[in-house]
């Protein structure tokens, strides 16, 4: 205890010391040496405090600019982006159009050919009834051709011939196509005049018929045969067979 008041009386003695010493000095003296001393006090402020708050605060300003930098070049890309996705889904939107007005024309237009076709049921019986109305020709053979399903895949297509031998009413599996193709083979005996004017006859036919092909070949003069392969589109898979 003895010690620490030693300790304070000599504190207090070197301040008093201090304080006569700097009373001593001429006023100009004292003003120098406050301000030497507030000097060194702001130094050690700057050096204790201000320094690294400046520091920090730089820090922290570098750090916001390039978060703001970043969130620009962010902005940047979403917008081309949003750009890029709504020109692409436009382009679709245009792809789309075009192809339902395209698919309505060609439906337009296949039904306009299929009204001015035959039909599959009145096709034999016409062929027939102008056999009989031509008395100089002689039919020989009359087959029908096997149904072609047009709309259906290329397997599908190509495996058409063989069920073409099924029975008209046969029920239609539930993806069948909506276009099918009838043909009948046909050769007549006669001669050449009374060939081309039935060739005449079919082709001023109101409803017309599709040639897939026409042979003549001259059997014993002044005969001839003719081979023809007549075709019509129809919706319906029923076709009568021979």
């Amino acid at each position: 205890m003895s010690a620490v008041h030693a300790r304070i009386e000599h504190l207090v003695g070197a301040l008093s010391r201090l304080r006569r010493a700097f009373d001593a000095r001429a006023r100009r003296e004292r003003i120098l040496l406050i301000g030497a001393a507030m000097a060194v006090a702001a130094m050690a402020g700057d050096w204790l405090w201000l320094s690294p708050a400046v520091e920090h605060w730089q820090a922290a300003r570098r750090r916001a600019a390039l978060a703001h930098e970043t969130l620009q070049t962010l902005n940047s890309e979403v917008a081309q982006r949003v750009a890029a996705s709504m020109a692409l889904d436009a382009q679709v939107q245009r792809d789309v159009a075009q192809w339902r007005e395209k698919v309505r024309a060609g439906d337009a237009e296949l039904r306009a050919v299929g009204t001015s076709l035959i039909t599959a049921s009145e096709m034999l019986p016409v062929l027939e009834h102008m056999l009989a109305q031509s008395g100089g020709l002689h039919l020989r053979s009359m087959q029908s051709l096997p149904r072609i399903e047009l709309t259906a895949a290329p397997n599908e297509a190509s495996a058409a011939p063989a069920a073409a031998s099924a029975p008209a009413n046969a029920a239609a599996p539930a993806n069948a196509p909506a276009l099918y193709r009838h043909g009948v083979e046909l050769t007549v005996e006669g001669g050449y005049a009374d060939l081309l004017a039935y060739l005449e006859v079919l082709e001023a036919m109101p409803q017309r018929v599709l040639w897939g092909g026409v042979q003549l070949k001259v059997a014993e003069y002044p005969k001839a045969v003719l081979t023809l392969r007549l075709y019509t589109l129809s919706m319906d898979r029923g076709w009568l067979e021979i």
